[in-house]
């Protein structure tokens, strides 16, 4: 085997362990996003519930305020019936009280029902904020676990970065560049087996003056289909 190959084949190894390590630091990533989207849905629900409970609460006091004015205007009616002088104009206040009145019931039955929503809302905002709680409490176990995880996976992949950086720079540049670029490219396997007469990656043919080169360790060739550098397997250089 030509001896760069041995060294591209120790490089892959470690940007192999390198993915390995990126794979479970995007793992506990989204652990932690699953657990950051569970925390927001609760505080949404909360805020809608606060908005909500908000609501209800201004328009029982709007009512509240209608209901005081409609009683106000009612005992000036009242008030009036007294002074006016004529069964015509008691009659006129009388139809007017009467329709205020009914007015009014009916404010008061919509007080009552707002007043219900109100408590109804009330009691599902305190509901939404324990649920909230109970779900940071209950996240604090599970986020220092993985806040670790993040942390020692972290200090394993700098210190495989350090030991990967440290076996590319024994590569020849320009075949650095090249493995590089393939591996850019495909994020997996870019130095290849030959499997027989074939590209261990495509299994295109691998024509036999190039497969004879690989195995003699004369040069390193790359397959004509895909684009990966081969290398003879076991034994056979």
């Amino acid at each position: 085997m030509h001896p760069d190959l041995e060294k591209l084949l120790e490089l892959q190894a470690k940007d192999l362990a390198l993915l390995g390590i990126d794979i479970r630091l995007r793992s506990v990533a989204d652990e932690i996003g699953a657990l950051d989207i569970a925390l927001e849905r609760a505080r949404v629900d909360v805020e809608t519930a606060r908005r909500r409970q908000e609501e209800g609460a201004k328009k029982r006091e709007e009512l509240e305020k209608a209901i005081e004015a409609q009683r106000a205007l009612q005992e000036k009616r009242r008030s009036r019936i007294e002074q006016v002088r004529t069964a015509r104009e008691v009659q006129a206040l009388m139809v007017e009280v009467e329709a205020a009145r009914s007015i009014l019931a009916r404010q008061e039955s919509d007080w009552v029902k707002a007043a219900d929503v109100a408590q109804q809302q009330e009691t599902a905002l305190k509901e939404a904020e324990a649920r909230l709680a109970a779900l940071t409490t209950d996240q604090d176990g599970e986020r220092s676990r993985l806040d670790a995880s993040l942390g020692e996976i972290g200090a394993e992949r700098n210190a495989a970065a350090r030991e990967r950086e440290a076996t590319a720079t024994a590569v020849e540049r320009a075949l650095r560049l090249r493995y590089d670029r393939l591996w850019i490219s495909r994020t997996t396997t870019v130095v290849v087996r030959l499997q027989g007469d074939a590209c261990g990656a495509c299994y295109t043919a691998v024509p036999r003056n190039r497969r004879s080169q690989i195995r003699a360790g004369t040069h390193i060739e790359s397959c004509e289909a895909c684009g990966v550098i081969l290398y003879p397997a076991d034994g056979e250089g």
